[in-house]
């Protein structure tokens, strides 16, 4: 199938005029850094690439290795690589997620929530329940988190957002009650992921970077990105799924003949990525997958997140208690 075929045989309109904008950008850039996930939008994400790229492109397929990886995700990859003829490049981050976690925190709740606490501990925040201004006299370097820790906000009283302490019914008061006794952050993602997609991109020296982000996903990534677009301080970065709908998708897998991974056609995952990561509001039934299917995984998992697993199941009988 050529490109002009490739595209005119998308099935929905949404799809018609994301194609079209893909090879647009694969016509302007010599050398392309794909980031290969073996998750559902980055198959969806291959199979574009591979259908609309031209003989003058180098593509660079990268998979980034957290440490803990299901082993259906290593398999998947070897499907793709054998089904595209393609290589999937092999890399690490900083550091796995195992000593990412002991030495930058612990993930908990959500990114937003975390990325809050991580700067109060920063701070030798105590929990104490007092208001904003006498907060900010205690700690006048941590405006922020006391505005986070105290729902104080400058556009006045709201109903309280996702990224809000008040959004997490008996949150703040459960903290109170039960300090953090383990360092909490967002970070980890950071030394096991981001930091190595950055320096894949240097070492492949890579025009522009492709990621399988679509809006509809939710999440902080698809909510910071407003465009399919990019060009920041870690240079130019394209969203090829950007603008797919649920709906999109779905047409597009079947319209390809798109086929995931073990992982959602056997273990009935809807996410794939760290395993067991507790940002994951099931990571209860994730466990319970991963004992079925993957159990060696399942008590690594276990013992590296232990302290988040044990504060998050606390948090949720004291708000169960209310």
């Amino acid at each position: 199938m050529t490109a002009d075929e490739y595209i005119q045989a998308a099935p929905t309109l949404v799809l018609y005029d994301s194609l079209t904008k893909t090879r647009s950008v694969l016509e302007q850039h010599q050398n392309v850094l794909v980031s290969v996930s073996g998750g559902a939008d980055s198959d969806d994400m291959v199979d574009v690439v591979e259908h609309l790229k031209t003989e003058r492109q180098r593509i660079t397929y990268v998979w980034f290795d957290t440490g803990i990886e299901m082993a259906a995700t290593k398999r998947h990859l070897a499907d793709l690589q054998e089904k595209y003829k393609i290589e999937i490049k092999r890399e690490k981050g900083a550091m796995p997620v195992a000593g990412a976690v002991k030495s930058v925190g612990y993930p908990f709740y959500s990114k937003n929530f975390s990325e809050s606490i991580y700067r109060l501990q920063r701070h030798g925040f105590e929990w104490e329940d007092e208001p904003f201004d006498v907060l900010l006299k205690k700690y006048p370097n941590c405006r922020a988190a006391l505005r986070w820790w105290c729902n104080n906000y400058k556009d006045g009283p709201h109903r309280p957002l996702q990224t809000e302490i008040g959004s997490a019914r008996g949150m703040k008061e459960f903290m109170v009650k039960n300090p953090p006794n383990f360092l909490i952050s967002k970070r980890c993602c950071d030394e096991a992921k981001k930091k190595a997609a950055y320096m894949a991109g240097r070492k492949y020296s890579a025009d522009i970077q492709f990621t399988g982000v679509r809006r509809s996903e939710g999440g902080p990534r698809s909510t910071a990105i407003k465009s399919c677009m990019a060009d920041g301080a870690h240079g130019k970065r394209h969203y090829p799924l950007f603008w797919w709908r649920d709906s999109d998708k779905k047409a597009f897998e079947v319209a390809y003949g798109i086929v995931h991974s073990d992982a959602y056609t056997v273990y009935g995952c809807t996410r794939t990525g760290c395993a067991g990561c507790p940002f994951a509001g099931h990571f209860e039934k994730e466990l319970e997958m991963l004992h079925k299917y993957e159990p060696h995984l399942a008590v690594a998992v276990e013992n590296i997140f232990k302290p988040a697993y044990e504060y998050t199941r606390k948090y949720r009988e004291f708000k169960n208690s209310l």
